[in-house]
C-alpha cells in the first residue's frame, strides 16, 4: 500500500524500530532521561542549532512528543518542506514555534493547499519534539478550533497499482530508459533508502540510512577498520553531517535513492546518456555510450559523479564509473569512499513500471574486498518531476 501526504512524510523520521511513547502534553523543553542505548550521547549535541536541511534522524527525537495549541503566524509553503509557525503561551510567556507538516506536493496530491489553514486559524498539534532547546515539531496531527477538523492528513484514496506492462523500446529493439515517445514520466521511490551489502536477512534501518542497531555495523559493508570507524561516528552523530544536508551533490547510487527521483535523457545522436536530479540542485550526470575506453585513474578530474562509460549487454545498461572526490557521501547513511572508488552498475527495465539497479562497489582502500548491493525504483507515469531547489529551506526560514 502506498503512503501518502504527510504520512508518507512522517515516515522519514519514524521508519526506525523504535518503540513510540503515547503523545504526551509539555510545557517545557526539558528533556527526559533516555534509558541505555547507543543514542544516548547524541543529547550532548543538543546545544547546536538546528540546520533547515539536516536529516530528520539528526532533527527530530522519537522519544519524545508533545501537544501544542495557539494561532498560526505564518505558512511557509515551500518544497521541500512546509511549516506552519504558531504562537504558543506557557505560564504567561509567548513562543513561536514551527510546525513541520510535511512536502508540499505531496499535501496538494492529497487534497490540501496553503489556504487549508489560514493566518489567525488557532490549531492543536501533536507533533515530535527536535532535539535540543529549538522550538520546532514534526506534526502527527494538526486539527482546527474553528471547524474542530484535521488538516493536512492523508487522503482517504486507495491507491490502485499500476497494471504490468512492457517496457518502451527504440525501433532497433533496444529498451528505453525513459518514457515512450509521446509520453512522459519519470523514476520515483526506490525499494531501499541506503546501500548495503546483499544479504538476508534484512539489516534495520530507518529511512535515513540510520541503524536500528550499531551492532549491525559490521553487516552493512566489508569495512576496513578506520572505514567502519568513521562510519559509526557518522552514525553515531546521527548523520547530521552529511554534505547533502549543505546542498552538495549526491553522487554515486544515491543519486538513484534521492527523493523526488531522476530521468533518463538518452542523445545517441550523440552516444551519452544524461541522468537528470529531481533532488539536491538539480545536477546532471554524463555517462558515455560512444565506446570510448575508460580513462587512467591517475588521469581522471576528480568530481562529485566521476567518469562514466556504458554499454549495452542485451537489454542491461552497464556503466563503469571512477574519478569521485571524497567531498559526498555516496549514500545514505554515511558509508565512506576514497579517491580510489571504483563503481560497476547495471540498469535493467523488466517492465514499464520498473527499474533494477545493481551496484559493485571496489574501493580497497576503505573497504577489504569489492561488494555488490541493490534495489528497484518504481516508474511514475505520465508526470514531471517537480521543482525543488536544496536552498529553498534555509536556515533564513528559521528567523521569526
Amino acid at each position: 500500500m502506498e503512503l501518502s501526504g504527510m504520512e508518507r512524510y512522517r515516515s522519514l523520521t519514524l521508519a526506525a524500530p523504535t518503540a513510540i511513547p503515547a503523545p504526551r502534553r509539555l510545557v517545557t523543553r526539558e528533556p527526559r532521561p533516555l534509558g541505555s542505548g547507543w543514542l544516548a550521547p547524541i543529547l550532548l549535541l543538543a546545544a547546536a542549532p538546528l540546520a533547515a536541511q539536516r536529516p530528520f534522524s539528526a532533527t527530530y527525537d522519537p522519544s519524545r512528543h508533545v501537544t501544542l495549541k495557539g494561532p498560526v503566524t505564518r505558512i511557509d509553503w515551500v518544497n521541500p518542506r512546509a511549516f506552519v509557525f504558531l504562537n504558543v503561551t506557557d505560564a504567561g510567556a509567548v513562543a513561536n514555534w514551527a510546525v513541520e507538516i510535511g512536502n508540499p506536493l505531496d499535501l496538494e496530491g492529497d487534497g490540501w493547499k496553503r489556504t487549508s489553514l489560514r493566518i489567525g486559524d488557532v490549531v492543536t498539534v501533536d507533533g515530535i519534539l527536535a532535539f535540543g532547546q529549538e522550538k520546532q515539531v514534526l506534526a502527527t496531527s494538526v486539527v482546527v478550533a474553528r471547524t474542530g477538523k484535521k488538516v493536512f492528513a492523508p487522503a482517504a484514496k486507495p491507491h490502485a497499482s499500476a497494471a504490468r506492462q512492457p517496457a518502451p523500446r527504440w525501433p532497433d529493439g533496444r529498451v528505453r530508459l525513459g518514457p515512450a515517445p509521446g509520453k512522459k514520466g519519470y523514476w520515483g521511490a526506490a525499494s531501499v533508502t541506503a546501500l548495503a551489502e546483499n544479504q538476508s536477512p534484512a539489516i534495520a534501518m530507518n529511512r535515513d540510512g540510520l541503524l536500528a542497531n550499531l551492532t549491525d555495523a559490521a553487516r552493512v559493508a566489508p569495512f576496513q577498520p578506520w572505514a567502519r570507524a568513521l562510519y559509526e561516528y557518522r552514525q553515531r552523530r546521527l548523520l547530521q553531517d552529511d554534505p547533502a544536508a549543505r546542498c552538495l551533490p549526491t553522487g554515486g547510487p544515491r543519486l538513484f535513492h534521492t527523493p523526488p527521483g531522476f530521468q533518463f535523457v538518452e542523445q545517441r545522436e550523440l552516444g551519452r546518456i544524461l541522468v537528470l536530479a529531481g533532488g539536491g540542485d538539480r545536477n546532471w550526470r554524463v555517462i558515455s555510450t560512444d565506446g570510448r575506453p575508460q580513462g587512467q585513474p591517475d588521469e581522471v578530474v576528480r568530481s562529485y559523479y566521476g567518469n562514466s562509460v556504458g554499454h549495452w549487454e542485451s537489454d542491461t545498461l552497464v556503466v563503469d564509473s571512477i574519478g569521485f572526490n571524497e567531498r559526498f557521501w555516496f549514500t545514505s547513511g554515511g558509508l565512506p569512499h576514497t579517491e580510489a572508488l571504483h563503481l560497476v552498475e547495471r540498469f535493467s527495465r523488466p517492465d514499464l513500471n520498473t527499474l533494477k539497479y545493481e551496484v559493485t562497489v571496489d574501493d580497497p582502500r576503505a573497504y577489504t574486498r569489492p561488494w555488490t548491493g541493490g534495489w528497484t525504483v518504481q516508474w511514475v507515469p505520465d508526470e514531471e518531476i517537480q521543482e525543488y531547489f536544496c536552498e529553498e529551506n534555509a536556515e533564513s526560514t528559521f528567523l521569526r
